[in-house]
């Protein structure tokens, strides 16, 4: 399940693709202080022209920055400002909503050292997406070097920001910000469930490695990894994500974060009996289907959730 986000400002369009940060060719490193001489830097000999490149020894020559030092022409010949270090920062005006409630996310670009705004910048706005991170708006910075974005939240959704630098900036990251779903408390609401959720962070992978075991066979008792039931399938599959579950379906469900059906996201686990009496349990992998070690004589396969009175748990 992607994350859901309807970003007001424009539509909306998860790409399909995993996001991935892209840096610039990176400039040659700085000079490095020589720390037998304080007064000469080493560079790369790719900083300089063909012609001085030519006397360099080993890919690298020595300057001499001294005040009237024999070789200060040259250095402000090949002189070239390091690319201006960057931050970036994000905000939202809300660490919780309901359904569908809007969220404005505030992102500002400075100069790292002098805070200065670096107005007139792309930013992109990306929000996790299972596994991977989806690119969801550019935005462009005002005078003040910031730009907003508002959001209407239908799952838990952590979004950061990236801007990718230029010639003369270099590259930075937001810290990640996290909104929850806080689910409204309807009649005959289940006590034992939390109003606020945390997201799952590991359910696509759930989903991806119990899909990895299907057609092995149903053995009672058995928890991989050429046969499983029903919860040793659960806790082989968890266990590969460094969760260590609990042996029994019953158990599973005392453990797990206790989530209302319409909350339920690809990962989280479907369990049915009654509160103290567990008799089964699959791993939801969406669209109303489940991945789940059945009953003897059959193997593990995706099969549809059977009963309307399934009770639902997250592993965090």
């Amino acid at each position: 399940m992607s994350t859901i986000a309807a970003f007001t400002t424009g539509t909306l369009a998860v790409s399909t693709a995993a996001f991935a940060a892209t840096v610039p060719n990176s400039p040659d490193p700085a000079p490095v202080t020589d720390p037998n001489n304080p007064h000469t830097s080493v560079v790369g000999a790719s900083t300089l022209s063909a012609a001085f490149a030519a006397s360099a020894s080993g890919g690298t020559v020595t300057l001499d920055y001294r005040p009237g030092g024999g070789s200060a022409g040259l250095a402000g010949a090949i002189a070239n400002p390091d690319p201006i270090f960057t931050n970036l920062q994000l905000t939202a005006d809300k660490s919780s909503v309901t359904p569908n409630g809007t969220v404005m996310f505030t992102v500002r670009a400075t100069e790292a050292v002098t805070g200065a705004p670096l107005a007139n910048q792309q930013v992109k706005i990306v929000a996790v997406d299972g596994p991977k991170w989806q690119t969801t708006k550019v935005l462009t910075t005002d005078a003040n070097g910031a730009a907003q974005v508002s959001a209407n939240l239908l799952t838990t959704t952590t979004i950061t920001a990236v801007f990718d630098g230029n010639a003369a900036l270099r590259p930075s990251v937001a810290g990640s910000v996290t909104v929850t779903i806080q689910q409204p408390r309807p009649r005959g609401w289940d006590s034992s469930i939390p109003t606020v959720i945390p997201g799952s962070s590991i359910g696509e992978k759930a989903v991806y490695l119990a899909s990895l075991q299907k057609g092995k066979p149903y053995v009672y008792g058995a928890a991989g990894p050429n046969s499983f039931d029903c919860s040793g399938l659960v806790q082989y599959v968890f266990k590969h994500l460094g969760r260590n579950l609990p042996r029994t379906a019953q158990a599973q469900y005392n453990y797990s974060t206790k989530v209302p059906q319409s909350a339920k996201q690809p990962g989280d686990l479907i369990f049915y009996g009654s509160e103290n009496n567990i008799t089964h349990v699959g791993i939801y992998a969406g669209n109303g289907y489940m991945w789940a070690a059945p009953q003897t004589g059959g193997v593990v396969s995706l099969r549809p959730i059977y009963s309307s009175t399934y009770k639902v748990g997250r592993i965090l």
